[in-house]
Order: C-alpha cells, then sequence, then structure tokens
C-alpha cells in the first residue's frame, strides 16, 4: 500500500504542477455550455488569472459537471470577478487514475489548499 501512497503522491504533485504551468489562455473560458469541456473523467481546476487555483474538483463526465452548475461558480460571482478573469484547467484521467480519483484530488487538496474548497467544506 506505501508503494501505491507514493504513486498517488507523485500523480497528484504533478497534475497540480501541470495546472500551475497551464498558461491561464489555454484554460477553458467560462461559457453557458461549456463546450471546450471534455465529456471524460478528470481532474480540473478553476483557476483565476492573477490569484492562481480557486477550486480543485473530479467528476466522471468534466463537461456534465459544469454545464449542471457548480458552487465554486457562485462563489466567484459573490465575490465579484470579473467572469473573463477565471477559467477552467483539466487533466483528463486514464482507468487507473479514474479509479484512484478520489485519493488524488484528497492530496491535491491538501497540498494546494484552494480557497473555495474550503469555503464549500465549511458550508456543507
Amino acid at each position: 500500500m506505501a508503494e501505491n501512497l507514493d504513486e498517488i503522491y507523485a500523480e497528484a504533485t504533478r497534475l497540480l504542477e501541470g495546472f500551475k504551468a497551464i498558461p491561464f489562455e489555454d484554460c477553458c473560458p467560462l461559457s453557458k455550455e461549456f463546450n471546450e469541456l471534455p465529456s471524460q473523467p478528470g481532474i480540473y481546476a478553476l483557476k483565476h488569472q492573477a490569484l492562481g487555483i480557486l477550486y480543485i474538483g473530479k467528476s466522471g463526465n468534466v463537461k456534465g459537471r459544469w454545464r449542471g452548475g457548480h458552487k465554486a461558480l457562485g462563489w466567484a460571482f459573490i465575490d465579484r470577478m470579473n467572469p473573463d478573469d477565471v477559467r477552467i484547467a483539466v487533466a483528463t484521467l486514464t482507468f487507473r487514475w479514474t479509479r484512484l480519483s478520489l485519493q488524488l484530488e484528497r492530496t491535491m487538496l491538501r497540498q494546494a489548499l484552494p480557497p473555495y474548497n474550503q469555503r464549500i467544506g465549511q458550508e456543507e
């Protein structure tokens, strides 16, 4: 199991560093339909142009998750963020990592401490 934990930590770190490195312009802009997002399993990050990663989540269908509404968008609205300053970065997952997505997400959350994950957790 320890080897598995090391692999999960390494993959979570790789994904998180990847999200940080993706240029803002290459992330998916906010829209009604979110057509640029994949309909596949993935881990995603809501990024602000200046503030960095605001939220990290996972889904079996990333496009469907955002089309169905997302609390993180509500927080961005309440915080009066300009929608043009907020975008979504996505990493699709292979079958192996899809099965471990909860552990990946938890590890990434512990590493990054995104502010909107903390707000939503307190709200629920």
